[in-house]
């Protein structure tokens, strides 16, 4: 198990160095951005550049986005964040599919390997890559506050911050079980890590259109960005622990589906 999670991260040790590097970066470019537009005076301005559905779908939610609080929590739930999140677990969990389609599978379970321990493996790194993701986040935000100075401004909670990065790798942790049971099923990984793709592409915007197009908000739930309440944990009236539960729960199912689906398909 070790000898194969030292191949599988140092195989995908670029894409995984170059997502972290980008989300600890873009931390630290929001926070000085924020300081900026706050020390400038210019958030009241903001206010009236957000769009009139947002602000109607969103409630007293959407001036949040207009505050420095916000802008920084911004940084845990923007649309690129979350891709970069997402889009990385399902490259490491879809991983199976690659060794199928390239054979090397009959040479790792011709050394008496369990078929499930390919699956663990992935799983372990995706999980492993998914909180160091959101630990750097959080660095990122304490070195923007340390480089800009913006200490004595209204900062995000450490609490408030710690629930964003917990429902941050949830949502990741939700993705890695998807692309667990698209890699345990595929036979080429270009086809496993595009339906991954395309899904987490058609699920956000499920999530964002459902925020002013009513007849949208009867599928919402299927979206698991719609269990990532980032304006109401900022807010603080989220139900934190209920939303990471499902998500939790779905990276379950689908990881049970993934195990199920690989150990009884022909290799």
């Amino acid at each position: 198990m070790i000898a194969l999670l030292r191949r599988s991260a140092s195989q995908a040790r670029y894409v995984l160095i170059g997502a972290c590097v980008l989300l600890c970066g873009f931390q630290i470019i929001i926070v000085g951005q924020a300081a900026a537009i706050q020390r400038t005076q210019a958030f009241s301005r903001m206010a009236d550049l957000l769009p009139a559905f947002l602000q109607r779908g969103l409630g007293s939610k959407a001036m949040l986005l207009a505050t420095f609080k916000g802008t920084v929590s911004f940084g845990y739930f923007h649309p690129l964040v979350c891709a970069i999140v997402a889009l990385v677990a399902m490259y490491l969990t879809t991983e199976p599919a690659h060794e199928v389609e390239s054979g090397l599978v009959d040479l790792e379970l011709a050394r008496s390997l369990p078929r499930r321990a390919l699956l663990t493996r992935s799983l372990l790194l995706a999980a492993g890559s998914v909180v160091a993701c959101v630990l750097l986040m959080g660095l990122g935000t304490s070195l923007g506050v340390r480089i800009f100075a913006a200490g004595d401004l209204d900062v995000p909670a450490w609490v408030v911050r710690a629930w964003l990065m917990i429902n941050l790798a949830a949502l990741g942790m939700c993705f890695a079980g998807f692309g667990l049971l698209i890699g345990a099923r595929a036979r080429r990984w270009t086809t496993a890590f595009t339906i991954g793709v395309l899904t987490a592409v058609l699920c956000y915007l499920i999530d964002f259109l459902a925020i002013g197009w009513r007849p949208m908000r009867t599928i919402v739930w299927v979206s698991p960005y719609h269990y990532y309440p980032a304006l109401s944990i900022v807010a603080g009236d989220a139900a934190s622990g209920r939303d990471v539960a499902i998500l939790l729960a779905a990276a379950a199912i689908f990881s049970a589906g993934a195990y199920w689906s690989f150990q009884r398909r022909d290799l």
